[in-house]
C-alpha cells in the first residue's frame, strides 16, 4: 500500500491590523516640592510636616482649604 505525499503551501498568514493607542498626556504636578538637598533627596517627613501640623490644628478644615487652594 503506497501513500501519496500531499504537499501544499499553507495559506499566507492573515495579519491583524495594528491599532494605535492614544497618547496619554501626563500633566506636571502643580505642587511645589522642596529642592533636593546637597546630600541627596529630601526626607518625606519634611514634606509631610506642614500637613501634619494642619491636621492636628482645631481649625484644620479652613487651613487645609487654604493650603490646597494654592495648587
Amino acid at each position: 500500500m503506497q501513500q501519496a505525499i500531499i504537499t501544499r503551501q499553507s495559506p499566507a498568514p492573515i495579519g491583524m491590523p495594528v491599532t494605535r493607542r492614544p497618547k496619554v498626556h501626563v500633566p506636571q504636578p502643580a505642587i511645589k516640592l522642596p529642592p533636593r538637598g546637597t546630600t541627596g533627596p529630601v526626607h518625606i517627613s519634611k514634606l509631610l510636616n506642614p500637613v501634619l501640623e494642619i491636621c492636628r490644628h482645631p481649625d484644620r478644615d479652613r487651613l487645609l482649604a487654604e493650603f490646597f487652594s494654592e495648587y
